[in-house]
């Protein structure tokens, strides 16, 4: 009678596994095909999306035209390093500015402080891509827009302002989980409250600073609505303006040269994701992002 028990528990453990396995191998080609997908798009021409077969799926002549187009017939390197640029800069200041405002919501206590955090809750709730008309001519009434310098101030200050928003939400509530025991023993054994800040608590910060960090590169370097509204000129374009720009040409959308495209965008994204791994696997152990 144990026998045919232990034999139907493993019958039962091995279909239990199999739906698991099976489950998680067509979650696993759900998330994967995108992927592979664009990749056989940018090598194989596709005139428009009712031509796509299930034969597309392997190309039978396979072509690097698309990159090659998009790499030395085009200045994608000059639309990268705008890119980057915005986006080093949106990071520096979203960075600075989200850290130390939800540093003293976290650790002081202001006058208003909870009518100033359900404002920045709030405020979160409205789409960047509305504020696109407003900060234009708020930024063109200031002469920001004649320059390439100063455009580029402008959008770096926009990208940062609604960034720093959000951003200063999470760091609030991330420090909120660090006790404030380990600052008082470090002014204890004296240090200052300023050094406590950078010698104690800074460093224990690392995974919202890096978090943060990645919603700031996001957002500058993926934003399309802004750089259109603030860039007027051609050797300005970002990589989301090239795009627009190749993919549309002659009012006819080359889905090869967009997919192409995708990818080697991709390519920093994918970087920089590699790089905060790390601090981003603790955030999300932690739960230290939690609204």
């Amino acid at each position: 009678m144990s026998n045919r028990y232990s034999l139907k528990n493993r019958v039962i453990n091995w279909v239990r596994l199999g739906i698991s396995y099976i489950i998680l191998a067509i979650t696993a080609a759900i998330a994967v095909f995108p992927i592979y997908y664009i990749i056989i798009t940018s090598v194989n021409p596709i005139p428009t999306l009712a031509s796509i077969t299930l034969r597309s799926l392997l190309p039978e002549n396979p072509s690097l035209e698309a990159y090659y187009y998009i790499l030395f017939r085009e200045p994608f390197l000059l639309w990268l390093r705008n890119s980057l640029i915005l986006a080093a800069g949106t990071i520096a200041i979203t960075v600075i500015a989200a850290f130390i405002t939800g540093a003293a919501l976290s650790r002081f206590n202001i006058p208003g402080k909870t009518t100033l955090m359900v404002t920045i809750y709030v405020m979160t709730f409205f789409p960047f891509a509305a504020t696109a008309l407003p900060l234009y001519l708020m930024f063109a009434s200031l002469g920001m827009l004649r320059h390439a310098w100063s455009t580029y101030v402008g959008l770096i200050l926009a990208y940062s302002g609604g960034t720093s928003i959000f951003s200063a939400y999470l760091v609030k509530v991330f420090l909120d989980r660090i006790p404030k025991d380990y600052e008082e023993a470090a002014l204890i054994d004296g240090l200052t409250r300023f050094g406590a800040f950078f010698r104690i608590l800074l460093p224990m910060a690392k995974p919202i600073i890096a978090f943060v960090a990645l919603l700031a590169f996001m957002g500058a370097y993926t934003d399309y609505a802004l750089a259109n509204a603030f860039i007027m000129r051609g050797s300005m374009w970002t990589l989301t303006l090239g795009m627009y720009y190749l993919a549309f040409v002659n009012r006819a959308t080359l889905y090869n040269v967009l997919a192409a495209f995708s990818v080697l965008m991709g390519i920093p994204i994918f970087a920089v994701f590699i790089a905060f791994q790390k601090y981003l696997v603790q955030i999300y152990a932690m739960g230290g992002v939690k609204a």
